[in-house]
């Protein structure tokens, strides 16, 4: 999981700042027992709370059908890594569900939307459909979320790395204003009191002549999902390529990263 770097994982905790709001909150609290595939899971049902469908009760087990989803299958190209993403995120986890209009597909699973923490603010099936392996989709017996699976269909997917010119950190500053394909080792990491992350290569901080990778706060949550929380810990020493736009900052050339698909970790 750590190397499919092209991945566009759109993480909730970076949505965070538009404050979408649980509507309602997750009635049913269940855990993840198999993954089916890209866009559905089986669950074990352990709490129910007032407003649940009236057909759902603990101890059941329940096929789910992610809302908004849709994800090749495992017959098809990309269908094993769209259910090893979602195995990534939902495995062996305890999963919470909100319910729409319509309860059941045709083949009798329940569709809900898939929340990683008990308020509703981290939906699974938007961080799966904002990626460029599984595809949103949009119905009209479940419409209270449609505008944000158009808004995830309608955002590119980062340019990856190999597609875009490859030079070493000490000739970025020569490419400023254009987009390339950083290189170098990880001299130094810190984190700002705000949560933003810093990758420095060629030389740590503060040395002028370096080159850095700025991850900003609400992005931080992206990237922890594909290459584990606090990843950038183990980093120091590793050759790493971050693809993107170069800028100046304080005179030090610098590329935000806001997308996992534009990090590369190489050794």
């Amino acid at each position: 999981m750590m190397r499919i770097v092209w991945l566009a994982l759109l993480f909730l905790v970076g949505w965070s700042s538009l404050a979408i709001p649980p509507y309602p909150a997750p009635t049913v609290k269940a855990t993840v027992v198999r993954v089916v595939d890209g866009d559905t899971i089986e669950v074990q049902v352990t709490d129910v709370a007032e407003g649940a469908p009236s057909d759902i009760a603990p101890g059941e087990r329940l096929t789910v059908r992610y809302i908004g989803v849709d994800a090749p299958e495992l017959s098809q190209e990309n269908g094993p890594l769209a259910q090893s993403l979602n195995a990534f995120l939902v495995e062996g986890k305890d999963v919470y569900l909100e319910f729409d209009e319509a309860l059941r597909d045709q083949y009798g699973r329940y569709l809900a939307y898939v929340y990683l923490d008990p308020r509703g603010y981290l939906m699974v099936n938007l961080i799966l459909a904002s990626t460029s392996v599984i595809a949103a989709r949009q119905d009209p017996d479940t419409p209270r979320y449609n505008l944000l699976f158009a808004h995830a269909d309608a955002t590119p997917v980062p340019e990856g790395p190999g597609e875009l010119p490859v030079v070493s950190w000490d000739q970025a500053a020569s490419h400023v204003g254009q987009r390339v394909c950083v290189r170098g080792k990880v001299a130094s990491v810190g984190t700002s009191r705000h949560g933003d992350v810093f990758l420095n290569l060629g030389n740590p901080y503060p040395n002028p002549n370096r080159f850095t990778v700025f991850i900003p706060s609400r992005f931080v949550g992206r990237f922890e999902a594909v290459f584990g929380r606090r990843f950038w810990r183990e980093l120091l020493g590793k050759t790493v390529e971050v693809c993107g736009e170069v800028r100046l900052y304080k005179g030090v050339p610098e590329i935000q990263a806001t997308d996992p698909s534009q990090l590369r970790i190489l050794e």
